[in-house]
């Protein structure tokens, strides 16, 4: 299934950090970014952030706010994590919400990708029909296009001179101190990780979590009272609002029902095979794997009703002893698969917990949103990451 990710560019297949399956290669590749997506790194992004952060909240205002319209919240906080993932990459954001639409084509393009890829990686062999067709590809868009992008933005860079701060110039900076390792083809494979997994996942938690606060009043409540008696900055900043119990429970239950990823993350079976823990023996070369959204609501792990949105999972029960609370919120976070786990677990998810927590902390302390009805229900597409639509929200200032 990994294998529909490469891209086939001048008759040479070319992988990344998601398609290579050789682990000695994934480990000399990824070792030298590791770092700069570890939290404390990551808030080095935290000043480009605020940048779309304030921008997004100009044009909402702009557009819906001032003129009682209310927003379809699935488009614009796709418009932003897009923007986002431009700006602390490449200092620079990509133009989609100072024009309200996607007018350069990059979800639509990101769609049609991922369209391409949920069902293919499932039955892989057509995909040699289809895109690595040597005759004549067949088929619609697929990963080529963010290599096209990155190598685009590459050699902007190179022209413009280099940005401090951003990922890019931080790559650059790798190829200065490892010239033996890190090559522009290697810079162009990091850039991917951010291009291909750093917009639609996120976008998918934020747009989660506004969708399940608005459905549930008393959560609604709960939040704003927490982050209105925080006196944030704006946009909130880190150091502000890591602390916020409320907010990191709602931030968790919302990547816990409705993960990034929706269907399975495939393994195959070591030499000697598996013994699960009921008995059971799976024979080597079985491919296997677990579904986010199968683990992530497990009753004997996340308690009962884990179809349901309840943040207070997260949190000390009254009664419940220190120790108890943190064995079972312990144990609930090793379990989350939100992210993946092991050596493979999701490079950019402290990027990602960044920005949703900070976009979600200022909207919800900005202004007053309502859902037409606590009954409505939005829609979900499976299509690799989860695609949400129908989330119209009317807009207010903070009361």
């Amino acid at each position: 299934m990994y294998n529909v990710n490469d891209v086939v560019v001048g008759g040479v297949r070319l992988k990344n950090l998601f398609s290579n399956q050789n682990e000695s290669w994934h480990s000399t590749y990824i070792r030298p970014v590791k770092i700069l997506y570890s939290m404390s790194k990551v808030q080095d992004a935290e000043g480009n952030i605020d940048i779309t952060i304030k921008l997004l909240c100009e044009k909402l205002r702009a557009r819906f706010v001032r003129p009682g319209k209310t927003c379809e919240m699935s488009d614009w906080i796709n418009f932003f994590a897009w923007d986002t993932m431009s700006q602390v990459t490449f200092s620079k954001d990509l133009g989609i919400l100072e024009a309200g639409s996607d007018y350069k084509g990059f979800l639509r393009r990101s769609t049609q990708t991922l369209d391409y890829f949920a069902p293919i990686c499932q039955i892989p062999l057509l995909d040699y029909l289809f895109d690595k067709n040597p005759i004549m590809r067949i088929g619609p868009p697929t990963f080529l296009w963010a290599n096209i992008f990155s190598v685009e933005q590459l050699h902007r860079r190179y022209q413009e001179g280099n940005h401090d701060g951003d990922f890019l110039s931080k790559f650059l900076q790798l190829k200065q101190k490892n010239p033996e390792l890190v090559d522009d083809n290697t810079i162009i494979l990091w850039l991917l990780s951010n291009v291909l997994a750093g917009s639609d996942s996120t976008a998918g938690t934020m747009c989660a979590t506004i969708y399940y606060v608005l459905k549930n009043p008393g959560v609604c409540q709960k939040l704003c009272k927490e982050l209105r008696g925080a006196n944030l900055s704006f946009p909130a900043q880190w150091k502000e609002i890591k602390a916020l119990k409320y907010l990191e429970a709602v931030m968790r239950e919302s990547m816990r029902i409705n993960p990034g990823v929706g269907l399975m993350l495939e393994r195959i079976v070591p030499k000697g095979g598996l013994t699960l823990p009921d008995g059971r023996f799976v024979s080597e070369g079985t491919t296997v794997g677990m579904n986010p959204w199968v683990i992530n609501r497990n009753e004997t792990v996340f308690g009962a009703n884990t179809q349901e949105f309840i943040p207070e999972r997260w949190l000390q029960n009254p009664g419940e002893t220190e120790e108890t609370y943190q064995a079972r919120f312990s144990k609930m976070k090793s379990t989350d698969f939100t992210f993946g786990a092991g050596s493979r677990a999701c490079l950019g998810r402290y990027l990602s917990q960044l920005e949703s927590f900070k976009l979600i902390a200022t909207l919800f302390s900005t202004f007053d949103m309502a859902l037409p009805s606590h009954d409505h229900e939005w829609q979900l597409t499976n299509s690799w990451f989860i695609r949400q639509k129908g989330i119209p929200v009317h807009m207010a200032e903070r009361t």
